[in-house]
């Protein structure tokens, strides 16, 4: 398949490099988190090279860690081989020198360059950095030779940043109207590189719910408002900008989304209190418009729950035959792919799986580096017939943590997503098909899931609903396996909406949903009933005592669960039921 590559970060020559050298990561404490001196937010992958992905001319450490074999040892890690006062073991979080490979260090945060002396812009830095080069490369899109162009930037207002580590920040405003427009491209304003982590930004439809609090900056997350989901641009760090294929553009304008929600990922690791941020993307339009409407779609997985200490942990994801035939109208045309992944993010691979099981490589990282995305625009779209597959594999280092990494919002959790960029846009219905665990997310559409009808089953009224929670309450207590409350859970258990998988996601959802305290306690109160006959039940089924029918799940918790409309209900008259 012929396509064109769009590096978003560094030269695309030095590209070539970054592979040779990247397996000397795992020789040195925190190899993979090492960060940026121009900018604390984005990683060094090349740690010992002048060149951000390695390859090229050494830098300081660079010369040393050569000089010592490849390897860590008790003098190097104490040498301050940039010389800004700092040893390497300190800069690196191994500051007693105990560190061996394959362990974990003793800590990864405050890490710092061994390579390039720090604060880079100081005086005392200066000289030291003449070979640190922190410039990006242009932005390049043919489309913004046409004379017609007309480029509009949407801002968040003048904000503080929180000293958080973690904000979405949103806002809605109007985009020109005067006449219909096609966005052809699109580039990141960038106002506070420090805190800037992603943008994703949304058309809103005329009938959308928006109050006039959203039109000034306001906290939210992960943008789920009803009518402002389709995504028109996306920005993450390391991009500099997103050109579309040259049949179709975004309608915008007087037929199109006149307003947007502005979706901004702050990520502020230092807990630094006095940013503050007026970011936002530029908007290359054109009144002249493209053969076809252009879509954003997004496939993923969102239940991960990586294991610290492992070289490798994948998760796949399958927009199945039968999704794909419910969400298509008719043959679309698969015009770009961009997979995202966080620091953990080792290699990703999207494909499309046609229906005698052809593989059509949608986009391909095998060194995959969040700070320098590629965004793969194709020369000749890739044509997709409903019954076919979308499929994603992510690979995860986690050899730096010691904790389970979920999915989440937050640059140290995970996403395991790809966003792939389509026409006609009229073919395909809704903007995402994903996997929350072994369940695609159009298996929830029309409100079943595997024989569970998740409208009767959120509904609290429903007579059934009512009977199994108070056989429930009145018959189990947390922590003791009562006789009488083994058939209740017998029969809870054989209710398809209790299935392997399905129980996992709503525990997780309803406890996630909420940040009532007293509430979550009320839930938790409600799901330890549920697990306490479980060793009981499970030492009956292996004895064959028990019914065959029981097939108790593991529980290992669901986190960051992308939510449609019925799992909403679902959760929210779960919580209504308890409350």
């Amino acid at each position: 398949m012929a396509y064109k590559s769009f590096q978003l970060l560094l030269v695309l020559g030095l590209l070539h490099m970054g592979s040779c050298y990247k397996t000397f990561q795992s020789n040195i404490p925190n190899g993979e988190n090492v960060p940026s001196p121009c900018n604390p937010n984005h990683l060094w992958q090349g740690v010992g090279h002048f060149a951000k992905l390695g390859g090229g001319e050494r830098n300081s450490f660079g010369l040393d860690f050569k000089a010592n074999g490849y390897s860590w040892t008790a003098s190097l890690c104490r040498m301050d081989s940039d010389g800004d006062g700092k040893t390497n073991g300190e800069e690196l979080g191994d500051p007693n020198c105990n560190w061996k490979q394959g362990e974990t260090p003793e800590t990864s945060l405050g890490l710092s360059h061994p390579g390039f002396c720090e604060p880079a812009d100081s005086a005392e830095c200066r000289d030291k950095n003449q070979n640190l080069d922190c410039s990006t490369t242009e932005f390049s899109c043919d489309a913004l030779s046409d004379p017609d162009i007309e480029s509009y930037t949407v801002r968040l207002d003048d904000t503080a940043v929180p000293a958080e580590e973690t904000t979405y920040i949103c806002q809605i405003m109007d985009i020109p109207s005067d006449k219909d427009y096609h966005l052809v491209a699109s580039q990141p304003y960038i106002q506070n590189i420090d805190v800037m982590h992603h943008i994703l930004l949304y058309g809103c439809t005329d009938s959308a719910p928006i109050t006039p609090e959203m039109r000034s900056p306001n906290k939210c997350f992960m943008n789920r408002l009803s009518g402002c989901e389709e995504i028109l641009a996306i920005w993450a760090v390391g991009s500099n900008g997103l050109c579309y294929h040259e049949d179709a553009g975004v309608k915008l304008g007087k037929t199109g989304f006149k307003t947007v929600l502005l979706e901004m990922h702050w990520n502020n690791p230092m807990l630094v209190d006095n940013y503050r941020d007026s970011s936002g993307i530029t908007l290359h339009m054109t009144p002249n418009l493209r053969k076809y409407e252009a879509g954003m779609m997004m496939i993923g997985q969102t239940s991960l729950v990586i294991p610290p200490g492992r070289e490798l942990y994948t998760a796949n994801s399958t927009c199945s035959s039968e999704c794909t035939r419910k969400k298509m109208n008719g043959n679309i045309f698969i015009a770009g792919a961009f997979n995202h992944m966080h620091y953990l993010g080792k290699s990703a691979l999207s494909s499309l799986v046609t229906r005698d099981n052809k593989i059509h490589v949608l986009a391909d990282d095998p060194n995959y580096s969040y700070d320098s995305p590629e965004f793969y625009i194709f020369d000749e779209p890739v044509e997709m017939e409903p019954g076919m597959e979308l499929k994603l594999r992510c690979d995860f280092k986690s050899t730096s943590r010691t904790k389970t990494t979920f999915m989440g919002e937050a640059t140290n959790d995970e996403m395991c997503f790809a966003f792939l960029m389509y026409y006609p846009k009229e073919n395909w219905m809704g903007q995402e098909c994903v996997s929350h665990g072994t369940i695609d997310s159009c298996e929830w559409e029309d409100g079943y899931a595997d024989g569970c009808d998740l409208n009767k089953f959120g509904n609290p009224a429903d007579p059934e609903n009512i009977e199994r929670y108070s056989l429930l309450e009145q018959n189990c207590k947390v922590g003791l396996c009562l006789e009488e409350c083994k058939p209740i859970l017998r029969e809870i258990f054989q209710h398809p909406c209790y299935a392997p998988g399905l129980y996992k996601m709503f525990r997780g959802m309803s406890l996630d949903s909420t940040e009532d305290q007293s509430m979550k306690v009320t839930l938790l109160e409600h799901y330890n009933k549920l697990d306490s006959c479980a060793a009981e039940l499970e030492r009956e089924k292996c004895n064959g005592n028990g019914n065959d029918g029981w097939n108790r799940p593991e529980i290992d918790g669901a986190h960051g669960i992308h939510l449609s409309s019925t799992v909403t209900l679902l959760v929210t008259s779960l919580l209504v039921y308890f409350w």
